[in-house]
């Protein structure tokens, strides 16, 4: 808090008031796990004892609020309906967001295993052929690596490949977009 607050007990006494609402001081709704707040709890609650005009506050607040809890709030039935329709469709997108992170977990799961089993195997695989071939171990175990890494270098190749036919593709849009736009200032 600040310096003025900590000045001023009756200002600090009402902002408490209001935040901890009127049920705040007898069931310790808000104060929880936190020591500053049940702190300020029971300095609210000691204040209270001995000041009228925050104790009246208090009791003003109080009542206040309840009465507004006590008048009726009816919504449109179209208000109603519209609400629970984006909820439960908002609900319906959660449970699909689920299933496809527990989807795709899955699938991150099988991919890492079937690649360690397989890069086990690849390496088995070619330090067998170095050891028929009489190679030396540096040059098989290059050729792993190169072996190992080509797919990913094409993979990489054909998407910087395709974002550049995409480039071209918006700048021939642009152009026909032009000819098109100024054949129509020809024509009128």
């Amino acid at each position: 808090m600040n310096s003025s607050t900590n000045k001023n007990p009756h200002e600090r006494a009402r902002r408490l008031i209001a935040l901890t609402g009127p049920d705040g001081l007898s069931n310790n709704r808000i104060s929880g796990s936190f020591s500053d707040e049940r702190s300020s709890n029971a300095w609210l609650a000691a204040h209270l004892e001995t000041c009228g005009s925050c104790r009246a506050f208090a009791e003003n607040a109080a009542e206040t609020i309840h009465g507004l809890r006590a008048i009726p709030i009816a919504a449109e039935r179209s208000l109603v309906s519209a609400t629970q329709m984006m909820v439960r469709r908002r609900a319906l997108e959660l449970q699909r967001q689920r299933e496809r992170v527990w989807l795709v977990s899955i699938c991150c799961a099988a991919v890492t295993l079937s690649a360690l089993l397989s890069t086990v195997a690849l390496w088995r695989g070619f330090e067998w052929l170095g050891a028929r071939a009489h190679v030396a171990p540096s040059v098989w175990r290059v050729a792993f690596l190169v072996f190992c890494m080509m797919p990913a270098l094409v993979a990489a190749i054909l998407l910087l490949a395709k974002d550049k036919d995409r480039d071209k593709d918006k700048d021939q849009d642009w152009r026909l977009a032009a000819w098109i736009g100024s054949y129509r200032g020809r024509s009128e």
